[in-house]
């Protein structure tokens, strides 16, 4: 359990959740909402710790004024940021979100200077990349939440074509959180069964359309806003994982240093999370095809550093 969980962006649906689902799993002793309606924060926090206090869990969630009341977080959460609406894509957020991550990375780095940061702002890779600049937090410790979403999304594809919804699926997506995620179908499995085994080569392609088109029908659906549920129980995934380590991988934005032929960058790719946050990155074996599309996936990021660099978001040097 940590002792103090903070979530920037408190106010809104991914950040509350995460904190009612946090709270319900007993995953910190405090939970401390912070944004620019303080308001609301103040009201989920009591929402949520009468909530807890239905089950007489020891946890209190607070709804805060300010950064200086996050001082000492062991985790940092930011959820913070301009919701995508069914007429934008996660580029049109690129600007506006840039420049609030970048506010909120700084006033980590003074507040809670040795906190594990995870990232779930769109657009979420390169959003990564500015926290990890302006708080100047070693790599290992600012993570996005992003891979286990789509992961998920996958799953549940397979899951609804096989009309079973108690197969155990295991599942991974890797590469940009957005239209050239690539959703590596060879080690995606059912009951130990490969999905290029199990499913033909049309409904394969229908599994990867579907999973990439998963968060847009929900802003679709919704009309106003975007998921909620599902990343902010991605976020608890990885939290569950970072108190109590397994040897199971878990694919997350994190900053490649040279693997996979990439540098320089965060992307999606399956890694190992411990008590520090990633302990390592895992190199899955790549066809051809495979490594091409992940490179094509991280050219698309790259293009989004270079719009952030010209417009004074991100310096030359990361």
């Amino acid at each position: 359990m940590f002792n103090k969980v903070a979530i920037i962006g408190g106010s809104g649906n991914v950040g509350s959740h995460i904190a009612f689902l946090g709270a319900m799993r007993q995953i910190a002793r405090e939970f401390l909402l912070f944004s620019i309606d303080t308001s609301r924060c103040k009201g989920i926090g009591l929402d949520i710790s009468q909530a807890v206090a239905i089950f007489d869990y020891p946890i209190h969630v607070k709804g805060c004024q300010s950064y200086e009341e996050l001082r000492g977080s062991d985790v940092v959460i930011i959820t913070a940021g301009f919701p995508r609406t069914p007429q934008m894509s996660r580029d049109d957020l690129l600007l506006k979100n840039a420049q609030i991550v970048k506010e909120i990375a700084q006033n980590i780095a003074q507040f809670s200077p040795n906190a594990i940061v995870i990232v779930v702002s769109n657009p979420l890779d390169v959003m990564c990349l500015v926290v990890k600049q302006w708080s100047g937090f070693e790599k290992h410790r600012v993570i996005g939440m992003a891979g286990v979403l789509d992961g998920a999304r996958l799953a549940y594809e397979g899951k609804h074509i096989l009309n079973d919804f108690t197969k155990h699926i295991r599942s991974y997506v890797l590469g940009a959180h957005g239209d050239n995620m690539l959703p590596l179908l060879r080690y995606c499995s059912c009951d130990e069964k490969s999905f290029v085994e199990i499913f033909d080569s049309k409904t394969q392609e229908a599994l990867i359309k579907e999973t990439k088109e998963g968060g847009a029908k929900i802003v679709h659906y919704y009309q106003q806003g975007s998921a909620y549920f599902a990343p902010a129980s991605g976020v608890i995934k990885m939290l569950e994982q970072i108190i109590n380590p397994n040897d199971n991988a878990i694919v997350c934005s994190v900053y490649a240093e040279g693997e996979y032929n990439i540098e320089g960058l965060y992307i999606g790719l399956p890694i190992k999370l411990g008590k520090k946050g990633v302990e390592h990155i895992i190199e899955l074996a790549l066809n051809e095809q495979e490594r091409e599309m992940l490179i094509i996936s991280a050219q698309g990021i790259q293009k989004q550093v270079e719009i952030l660099r010209n417009n004074g978001l991100l310096k030359d040097r990361i």
